[in-house]
């Protein structure tokens, strides 16, 4: 089955959802690191989570979204930052 949205943009909202998660990834599933494969496989994105090493380029270059706009997405973050 196609999720026929996969050819969409992601709304405002959809955007801070999967910021969210993201977040909730970072603090709870990601050990030292993850490397990932998404997006169309004619032309996958990679990715790589991680705390074992540096980001590539300046550090200051790496955006954190939404920053001020903290919103909690489940009583299970309250306590750990996320």
């Amino acid at each position: 089955m196609r999720d026929e949205r996969l050819d969409e943009r992601l709304s405002d909202e959809e955007l801070e959802l999967s910021v969210a998660y993201l977040h909730r990834f970072a603090n709870h599933d990601v050990d030292i690191s993850s490397r990932l494969e998404v997006g169309d496989p004619e032309h996958p994105v990679y990715v790589m989570f991680g705390t074992d090493c540096p980001p590539v380029g300046d550090a200051s270059d790496h955006r954190r979204p939404f920053t001020g706009r903290h919103q909690v997405t489940s009583t299970s973050d309250l306590g750990d930052g996320g």
